[in-house]
Order: structure tokens, then C-alpha cells, then sequence
């Protein structure tokens, strides 16, 4: 929040070809995606232009320990990223102007390479 040079963390493209690189990737790491969290990404969407823009997201997770001390398993710990990754770009979809968009997002990327889910 102290940072003045905030609005330098993503670029976009600008329509006319004119300013910097636009942001190629945006990387995830150790993030709950948490309802409480929304506003950020969808700022950080918008600003990039998810739906129309080649910018990639990258999700990465990893297993772990639950509260009595089990540590979930690599499987359990995907399904439950992709799930959250696929209720975080739903809610997002569903603010696009054009609704058929938002339908579309969660097949769209996948088919254009630019939605990762990743173990570290």
C-alpha cells in the first residue's frame, strides 16, 4: 500500500500499440483465493484484460498439514486448487459486460495455454 509505483505492477496493452510490454504472466503462490480477497483480482484482471489479453495466470500449491496434523495428499491438495481457481474465475466471468465471456473464461484460457495449476 506504500509502494507509489503500485500502478507499475501490471501493464496492459495498449490499443493503439503504443507503451510498454504488457503483462505476460501473472504467478499465484500460497494464496487461499478467498471470497474476502475478490476485489484484488478482479482489479488485477480488469487491469490486464483477462478475457481479451494473452496474459497466462500460473496457480501454484502445494499439500498441507491440517489441524489434527495430517498432511493432505498431492491429489487432494490440486483438487482443492482447482476448484477454488475455478470459483475465482466463475465470480470473475460473471462480471463481464458480455455475459458469453464470463460463460466462456474458464474454457478459454485453458485452450489458449494460459491457465496453469502447478505443485511447488
Amino acid at each position: 500500500m506504500d509502494n507509489p509505483d503500485i500502478a507499475k505492477l501490471i501493464q496492459t496493452q495498449s490499443p493503439y500499440g503504443l507503451g510498454g510490454n504488457p503483462t505476460a504472466i501473472i504467478k499465484f503462490y500460497d494464496h487461499s483465493l478467498a471470497q474476502a480477497d475478490y476485489a484484488y483480482f478482479q482489479a488485477i484482471f480488469d487491469g490486464v484484460d483477462l478475457y481479451e489479453s494473452q496474459t497466462r495466470l500460473i496457480f501454484f500449491y502445494r499439500p498441507w498439514q491440517k489441524d489434527d496434523g495430517e498432511r493432505i495428499s498431492d491429489a487432494e491438495a490440486r483438487t482443492d486448487m482447482n476448484r477454488k481457481v475455478t470459483k475465482l474465475l466463475s465470480t470473475y466471468g460473471s462480471t463481464l459486460d458480455n455475459k458469453d465471456h464470463g460463460k466462456n473464461l474458464m474454457h478459454k484460457l485453458p485452450i489458449e495455454g494460459r491457465l496453469s495449476i502447478k505443485m511447488i
